[in-house]
């Protein structure tokens, strides 16, 4: 709990004693916000978990090589099982101890720690396992043309997980700390996914926004109907669901928000991390296929997203 004055002003100082070295097992007490999220939102607490018990586990030794370029580390990331983080939090005590209980967490409105991307990680590290087991390469799995969208879903699932996850935020704190530890600042459709999520449960759910993710990464850029009806048709999760036309619209309106992204990025990141692995440069070829069609012909795709929207959704925490 943090100490608050009568004006609701969260002082630095509390902030930094937010974090010790008494926390759970696997909790980073040295990384802005960890200890914070894993108990406060509990999509960040179950990705963290799946990593750890997957066998991953974080260090802020190889930060340099990794924030020089995040983008190549990957393969890395997953041979090594090894996720990299900034020790940021020696940062916050240096302004505190400049100035002892002067600073607020409103004057790190626009300023604040270099930020870590271990959700963001964490959920590839999580997403390869279930897709891809434990080759002998990864970087022979990953190049496999027939497991392109395995590959493909890797990123999916992380930009799907950050969404979920800012979902949960609440309160400036939660906010603040969640600000430096993803990549997603915005949140669109949420009232919408909220009531369906209400109403029919995560899992089916998330597996609707993971699909429009997917397709985002294959460089689709609208969330037709008949788009929206093959994703209900392929998961059995959705399969036998019946939504009412206003259901519908509202459903494939929230999906066409969330897939709202600066195309142009997506496929130069895209071109980048698939060339790496072998791939031609001409990606909107390479892309050109309908994901689900592909999936439809991967039986370890198809068992690995039941296994990543499994961990999405279940948490052990709501048995107590």
């Amino acid at each position: 709990m943090v100490p608050r004055r009568e004006d609701s002003t969260v002082l630095l100082r509390e902030l930094i004693a937010l974090h010790d070295d008494d926390g759970p097992a696997g909790v980073l007490p040295d990384c802005v916000g960890d200890a914070y999220l894993y108990e406060h939102n509990p999509v960040y607490r179950r990705i963290r978990d799946a990593a750890l018990a997957s066998g991953y586990r974080f260090t802020s030794e190889q930060a340099r090589d990794y924030f020089a370029f995040p983008l190549v580390s990957l393969q890395t990331i997953l041979a090594e099982k090894r996720i990299p983080y900034r020790a940021n939090l020696a940062g916050l005590t240096q302004l505190e101890d400049s100035r002892p209980c002067f600073f607020e967490l409103a004057d790190l409105k626009l300023n604040r720690p270099a930020p870590n991307y271990l959700l963001h990680e964490s959920a590839h590290a999580v997403a390869f396992d279930a897709l891809f087991g434990r080759p002998a390469s990864v970087t022979d799995a990953l190049a496999d043309r027939d497991r392109l969208v395995s590959v493909i879903l890797g990123e999916a699932y992380a930009m799907t997980t950050e969404y979920f996850a800012a979902c949960c935020v609440s309160g400036p704190l939660h906010d603040w700390f969640f600000s430096i530890n993803s990549y997603r600042h915005r949140i669109p459709g949420k009232k919408a996914i909220g009531e369906l999520v209400s109403e029919y449960g995560l899992k089916p759910i998330a597996w609707t926004v993971l699909a429009a993710f997917l397709y985002d990464n294959f460089l689709v850029e609208k969330m037709s109907m008949r788009r929206l009806n093959s994703i209900l048709a392929f998961s059995p999760l959705t399969s036998d669901i019946e939504l009412s036309r206003e259901q519908r619209n509202k459903l494939r309106w929230a999906l066409a928000n969330i897939m709202v992204m600066n195309r142009e990025f997506v496929q130069d990141t895209s071109k980048i991390f698939l060339t790496m692995l072998g791939y031609p440069r001409e990606i909107k070829r390479i892309l050109r296929p309908d994901p689900l069609e592909l999936a439809a012909k991967d039986a370890a795709a198809q068992a690995g997203i039941e296994k990543i929207l499994s961990t999405l959704s279940d948490d052990p925490r709501d048995g107590e």
